[in-house]
């Protein structure tokens, strides 16, 4: 007789954007069905990206929720999550901890929930007023939940000091799956620099070009991928044409679906966010056998591991000198680096080991 598995109802924001967050929770699901049965409530909606997710679920909700409706999802949540009475709640982002939490209260038997925080605090005065708010009210709910997992270590930092007060609070990192990104050991003539990220001020896009353009008389080649980056997108083609750039050596590709392929084609990747909480595309991009050069940004540091590749933020001439050291290192040298790349995601960032941790907090 099969024994039943134990379900996990996961409530997210949104599960239909492509942020850390969203693909996290699709890669452990994935990784840990055999395990348990999942449910997923998303309190906005769901998308067709994520179907795959969706269908090795036991079920999924998605609540409409646009923040005039707020009471009604609060109670909608509470039904979910009185039905399927499960032992352990996994919230994403900070309006699900939020809503997820207020749910539960005065319920006499709860399940244990715990809060995923995915979000740099780096910038708190930059944020959206929606983000503000989630802010000053996650920062009087944060004894609430059983423990809180923060995806980077300088966001546990940065929360910590804006007042989020939870003994239980732990970093567990964003986690790939190792067979899905295949060494690369090419080396491209010319040299290809990659660069992913949607158009956003948090990406760094004008940095971005400014290094392009101290670089443009190089035999270095860019391939920039991403939502927006595009000269359909009158803001990148104004940086483009402000800084005289040639289209045969900036490749605008726009949002592209075969990541792994994409880093495949490139020899080195850059990254000039000037905030990020984990930066996946270090990650992907290392477990590629990519070298990363980027800003000193949420936890680039920790997953680079190569302060050498390190640079501020906003320093267009330190991420110019920085790809000049990688092009100026011998074809032994750039394969190397390449396979030390490979080995450091190996060791601290497989989905294995990631899912691993989740289990072991769910059970504290």
């Amino acid at each position: 007789m099969t024994q039943n598995k134990e379900i996990i109802v996961h409530v997210i924001t949104n599960f239909a954007g492509v942020g850390g967050a969203e693909m996290m929770l699709a890669r452990l699901i994935q990784k840990t069905e055999r395990d348990f049965e999942h449910v997923i409530i998303s309190l906005i909606k769901t998308s067709e990206v994520y179907q795959s997710t969706l269908e090795r679920c036991k079920s999924y909700y998605a609540l409409d929720w646009n923040g005039v409706n707020s009471l009604q999802v609060i109670f909608r949540l509470r039904k979910l999550l009185s039905q399927f009475s499960p032992k352990s709640v996994q919230c994403w982002m900070y309006h699900a901890n939020i809503l997820t939490s207020i749910s539960m209260m005065g319920l006499k038997h709860p399940p244990k929930i715990f809060w995923g925080i995915h979000h740099s605090l780096s910038s708190p005065k930059e944020e959206s007023l929606s983000t503000k708010t989630a802010l000053v009210v996650s920062k009087f709910l944060a004894r609430k939940p059983v423990g809180i997992i923060y995806c980077a270590h300088s966001s546990l930092t940065q929360h910590r000091q804006f007042g989020f007060q939870n003994q239980n609070s732990t970093v567990i990192p964003n986690g790939v799956f190792l067979d899905n990104f295949k060494l690369n050991t090419k080396l491209h003539q010319p040299l290809v620099v990659g660069f992913a990220g949607r158009y956003h001020t948090a990406k760094g896009y004008p940095y971005l070009f400014e290094t392009m353009a101290k670089l443009k008389d190089e035999p270095i080649i860019f391939k920039i991928v991403g939502s927006g980056a595009s000269l359909n997108n009158d803001k990148v083609k104004t940086l483009f044409e402000k800084y005289q750039l040639d289209a045969a050596k900036v490749q605008l590709l726009d949002q592209i679906s075969d990541m792994p392929n994409f880093y495949q084609s490139i020899d080195v990747f850059l990254m000039t966010s000037i905030t990020e909480g984990f930066p996946n595309v270090l990650v992907e991009a290392m477990a590629s056998g990519v070298p990363c050069i980027s800003t000193d940004v949420g936890d680039a540091k920790y997953i680079v591991d190569n302060n050498e590749y390190i640079v501020k933020a906003r320093d267009s001439h330190g991420l110019r000198n920085a790809i000049l050291k990688y092009y100026n290192l011998s074809e032994n040298e750039k394969i190397e680096l390449k396979e030390k790349s490979r080995e450091k995601i190996e060791k601290k960032f497989s989905i294995d080991w990631v899912a691993m941790q989740y289990i072991k907090f769910w059970e504290t």
